[in-house]
């Protein structure tokens, strides 16, 4: 699916998100506070946006995505800055144990129905108190909920579908609402083994920054105890 919409993938976020998809990674990369030389893995890295953010900070980063489309725009948009692009699965990762200083997620943990199975290769592969930040759509609350999920199943599908593929956006309104709530997500990166979690809700909680950290090896064994 991603392949396909990969051409006008970037269009179709500036313009259903009203511009705001900018803001959202400024924010996904402000609390990952990216230190110059660390290495940074942008997880289901798209087009490369996310990983712009952090290349700016100094930060080296690998793309890991599924999506062979999305990687070459990506490859193409971040020529010559210190980027690599790997495709492969969230699932099994090809990197070895505590490889990453941090890591970063933009609207992709939505998509990997195995969240758990997702949440333990994101815990293996960073290095003990690397940070995490994953972005990700949510329904908000209260009285602007009927009003996003209209927005959802009726306007997002009639603009996409001039524009790109309607099935696809169809599945990203389906996707949102059936994703965790916040506290549900929080308890998944608990269990996960995760700590200091921090939620920051974004533009009336219809997206979400979860940040979380992998504790030192002291603090992790003994978070699992807890947890088991």
């Amino acid at each position: 699916m991603f392949d396909d919409i990969a051409k006008r993938y970037d269009l179709l976020n500036h313009l259903l998100s009203l511009g705001q998809d900018f803001y959202w990674r400024r924010v996904m990369t402000r609390e990952l506070s990216a230190q110059p030389g660390q290495l940074i893995l942008d997880l289901a890295a798209g087009t490369g946006d996310s990983s712009l953010g952090l290349l700016k900070q100094g930060a080296e980063v690998v793309g890991l995505d599924l999506s062979h489309n999305m990687l070459a725009i990506a490859r193409a948009k971040l020529a010559g800055m210190s980027f690599a692009a790997v495709q492969g699965s969230a699932y099994a990762m090809p990197f070895h144990d505590s490889s990453f200083d941090g890591l970063t997620c933009a609207f992709g943990i939505r998509n990997m129905h195995e969240t758990p199975k997702a949440l333990a290769e994101i815990f293996r592969v960073l290095k003990p108190g690397g940070r995490m930040v994953i972005l990700e759509f949510s329904m908000p609350t209260g009285w602007f909920r009927p009003m996003y999920r209209l927005y959802l199943r009726a306007v997002i599908p009639a603009i996409s579908q001039v524009l790109s593929d309607r099935s696809a956006y169809e599945y990203l309104g389906d996707s949102i609402e059936k994703f965790y709530t916040p506290p549900a997500f929080r308890e998944l990166l608990h269990r996960a083994g995760f700590t200091a979690i921090k939620q920051i809700p974004l533009s009336l909680g219809t997206v979400y920054a979860h940040a979380a950290q992998k504790p030192f090896a002291a603090e992790s064994k003994k978070n699992r105890n807890e947890v088991q």
